[in-house]
């Protein structure tokens, strides 16, 4: 539907709950005026708050749009041997770092700003990973749980969310945390997740942990439950090898 057929169908929405209240008090006369005043004013305000959500979550993905247009920037040349660098031309960056920083910026305004729509929490989502991408693992995890809160545990924007603060705990060695949250996520088989690459990241959790013998039950599934997986035949090799180390310090 493009934009003169939405606004189009508003306008016949709010002329036919005119029209419907109209006909409804002439029929009943000034003993129910006040209560058709009010609902007009409820129907305006549905659609006044409809429009301004809608707004809000177009300004949202524009910013958000501004910020991936960043990460896809170009990255200016090396000078030749010899040549005094040039700063960065418009709509470049010096280096991949500079680019980053940039992005996360206008990742960070936009959630900031739009944090209750789609955009806000995707430009959350994002800034978590380049967090992530930069070795900021506390602040990516901090971002990510955020998202996940906002978004809800159970959508799909959510499962992600924790699956990467579950990342982000095993990087600072805070495997009890990380493992309860992987452990949840491989039991929802009809979720969104792809569920042999959760029980790989459950399995490369227990494995930090110091937990052998559970990140090998983990991969165990996998090669069981998936074996098409593209994961399998890793998770056959190191199956084996923790098998193998297991033994030798038994």
């Amino acid at each position: 539907m493009n934009k003169a057929e939405r606004e189009q169908l508003k306008h016949n929405e709010a002329a036919d709950a005119l029209v419907a209240a109209n006909s409804y008090l002439s029929q009943h006369g000034r003993t129910i005026a006040l209560t058709a005043v009010a609902v007009l004013l409820l129907v305006a305000s549905v659609f006044g708050y409809r429009a301004f959500k809608a707004r809000t979550e177009e300004r949202a993905q524009a910013q958000l749009a501004e910020a991936v247009e960043i990460l896809n920037a170009p990255l200016t040349p090396a000078p030749a041997p010899g040549a005094a660098p040039t700063p960065p031309a418009a709509g470049t960056y010096a280096n991949e770092a500079a680019r980053a920083e940039a992005a996360l910026k206008q990742l960070l305004t936009t959630a900031d700003a739009f944090g209750g729509t789609d955009g806000g929490m995707r430009a959350r989502y994002y800034a978590a990973a380049l967090y992530a991408e930069t070795n900021r693992p506390k602040e990516a995890a901090d971002a990510y749980a955020a998202v996940r809160d906002q978004a809800g545990a159970s959508t799909l924007l959510g499962r992600m969310a924790s699956l990467g603060l579950a990342s982000m705990q095993v990087r600072q060695k805070q495997f009890d945390p990380a493992i309860k949250s992987l452990q949840d996520l491989s039991q929802r088989r009809d979720g969104p997740l792809p569920l042999d690459a959760v029980l790989v990241q459950l399995a490369d959790a227990y494995q930090q942990a110091g937990r052998s013998a559970e990140a090998s039950q983990a991969l165990q599934r996998v090669i069981d439950e998936f074996p098409q997986s593209p994961y399998a035949a890793d998770a056959r090799q190191r199956v084996e090898a923790l098998q193998a180390s297991v033994a030798k310090a038994s």
